[in-house]
C-alpha cells in the first residue's frame, strides 16, 4: 500500500506546481487549460476558512451554488467544477489524504449556444469570388479556403509550418489542443492552391519565420491579424451577420454532417476528444437528418 503524503495549508503552491507538470506532461492538457484550473482552485481556496485539503462535498457544492446566485455563467461554473474534479482526482491518485465524492456534487446544467454556420451557398460564393490578383490576395484566399476545407482551429492554422504539408500523400499535420497531433486530408484543390501560394505569394513575405502563413512583416500571424483578414473579406463581399474564424470551422462540420458524413469521422477531423462535443452540430440540420433517417431505415422504406 502506498504511503500517504502529509499536507499542510502552506503547501498549495507546491502541489499545484506538481499538478501542473503532471497534467501537461501525462494528461496532455494545454497550459492555458491547466492555468485556468489552477486559478479556479486558488480562488476557491481564498474563500475558505480552512485548508482546501480539508473541504468536503458540501463545501464545493455550496461554493458552486453561490457562484450561480452571483450570476456567474453556467459554462464558467461548469469549468470550475471540472477543475475541482481534476485537482482532487490528482490528489487521490498521488496518495494525498484528500478525497471528494463528486457523485455528491451536483453537475451544472446549461443550454448550449449552438455554433453559427454560413450556408454552403454563401460560403462558396464568398470563396469563389475572392480576388486572386496580388500576392496578398493569394495568401488570404488560401487561408480562407484552408479553414473551410479542413475545419482546423485558427490556432492550428497559425502554427502550421512548411513542414506541416505532405503533398505526396495529400495530408496536413496539425498540432491541436493539448499538443495532440492529427492528420487532416488535403484535397487536390487545396493542394494546388497551397502550391500556388508557396510559389507566388509566400516569397513576397518570407524573411526568416518558418510559419506557413506570414504577415507583411514576415512573421507568423496573430489571431487578431487573421480575424482582420476574414472581417475584411466578409465586409467586401457584403455578407451580414457575425462571421469569425470559428464560423469557418462550424460551417465545415455542419456541411459535412448535412452531406451524410458519420459523426465519428467529423469528431476525428475536428480533433474533439469526446463525440459529445461534436454532437452540438447535429442541431444544424435536424430536418435533413430526419429525412435521411426516413429514407434509409428499412422499416420506413416502401
Amino acid at each position: 500500500m502506498a504511503e500517504m503524503k502529509l499536507l499542510n495549508p502552506k503547501s498549495l503552491q507546491t502541489i499545484t506546481n506538481e499538478y501542473t507538470l503532471v497534467m501537461m506532461s501525462s494528461h496532455g492538457l494545454s497550459k492555458k487549460t491547466v492555468d485556468s484550473y489552477v486559478s479556479d482552485i486558488k480562488l476557491f481556496s481564498e474563500t475558505l476558512d480552512k485548508s482546501i485539503f480539508n473541504v468536503n462535498e458540501q463545501d464545493i457544492s455550496a461554493y458552486l451554488a453561490d457562484l450561480r446566485r452571483d450570476k456567474i455563467t453556467p459554462a464558467t461554473v461548469s469549468r470550475k467544477r471540472s477543475a475541482f474534479v481534476s485537482f482532487f482526482t490528482f490528489l487521490e491518485e498521488n496518495n494525498y489524504p484528500a478525497f471528494i465524492d463528486f457523485e455528491k456534487v451536483p453537475t451544472v446544467h446549461f443550454e448550449y449556444h449552438f455554433p453559427d454556420a454560413v450556408s454552403q451557398e454563401d460560403m462558396l460564393e464568398l470563396l469563389d469570388n475572392y480576388p486572386t490578383e496580388t500576392p496578398q490576395d493569394i495568401r488570404n484566399i488560401t487561408i480562407l479556403e484552408l479553414l473551410y476545407s479542413t475545419g482546423m482551429r485558427i490556432s492550428e492554422l497559425i502554427n502550421l509550418t512548411m513542414h506541416s504539408l505532405f503533398f505526396d500523400i495529400n495530408s496536413i499535420l496539425v498540432l491541436g489542443k493539448g499538443n495532440k497531433q492529427r492528420t487532416l486530408p488535403m484535397s487536390d484543390y487545396i493542394s494546388e492552391m497551397l502550391k500556388t501560394y508557396i510559389s507566388k505569394s509566400r516569397p513576397h513575405y518570407y524573411k526568416k519565420a518558418d510559419n506557413l502563413f506570414l504577415n507583411k512583416d514576415g512573421n507568423g500571424f496573430s489571431r487578431m491579424g487573421l480575424w482582420k483578414i476574414i472581417h475584411k473579406a466578409v465586409l467586401e463581399h457584403g455578407m451580414t451577420g457575425k462571421i469569425t474564424p470559428h464560423t469557418f470551422r462550424h460551417s465545415f462540420a455542419t456541411h459535412l454532417l448535412k452531406g451524410g458524413v458519420n459523426l465519428r469521422v467529423i469528431q476525428e477531423l475536428l480533433g474533439h476528444t469526446s463525440v459529445k462535443t461534436t454532437q452540438i452540430y447535429t442541431h444544424a440540420d435536424a430536418a435533413f437528418i430526419m429525412k435521411n433517417h426516413l429514407q434509409s431505415h428499412p422499416r420506413y422504406k416502401a
